[in-house]
């Protein structure tokens, strides 16, 4: 057994991170003595892949879901979807809907790892009873994007009733904790 193998010994597959790979593995110089080290890194790095990102960034099957949410206060930046811990997520379709019977006027925002709002969509207009596709949407056509911890989708009811409005974001998977 390498010593890498014995520093690592303890650790469960589910909970090394790269982080733990790289403070335990530091630095390895290919000599002789290394190629056995080489080779338990080769097969720890795999068998983490196996767990974290076991499709190598494309989607993870049975991992697709959609987060939705119903805005409560008015002018206050509500979270839409905030991936948790070590999870990378494909957004395939962001959807507002109206469910009220008065206009309501919102922004969208991405907030990044700093607490800092990225302004994304100001001030969209959606009528009453009215659902509205962002990435669909001719006049808008906002781009399917990646989000993950540090990256989360916010919005904020400017006007109109928060609880008439309803944010669904359908996302998969591409890497998890």
């Amino acid at each position: 057994m390498s010593d890498l193998r014995n520093l690592l010994k303890g650790q469960t597959i589910a909970g090394t991170t790269a982080d733990n790979l790289n403070t335990v593995g530091g630095r390895v110089y290919l000599d002789g003595t290394a190629a056995a080290a080489l080779n338990d890194l080769v097969k720890i790095v795999d068998a983490w892949r196996s767990v974290r990102v076991p499709t190598y960034g494309s989607p993870i099957p049975s991992t697709g879901d959609t987060a939705v949410h119903q805005f409560e206060l008015p002018n206050t930046i509500e979270t839409v979807l905030a991936p948790a811990t070590g999870e990378v997520a494909f957004v395939q379709m962001i959807t507002v809907q109206n469910a009220g019977v008065g206009s309501i006027t919102l922004d969208l925002f991405l907030t990044d790892a700093d607490g800092t709002n990225i302004d994304v969509l100001d001030d969209l207009i959606i009528g009453a009873g009215e659902v509205v596709n962002l990435m669909t949407s001719a006049s808008l056509s906002f781009p399917q994007f990646y989000a993950d911890e540090s990256l989360q989708i916010r919005r904020r009811v400017v006007s109109g009733v928060p609880g008439d409005c309803y944010a669904k974001v359908n996302y998969i998977l591409t890497a998890q904790a």
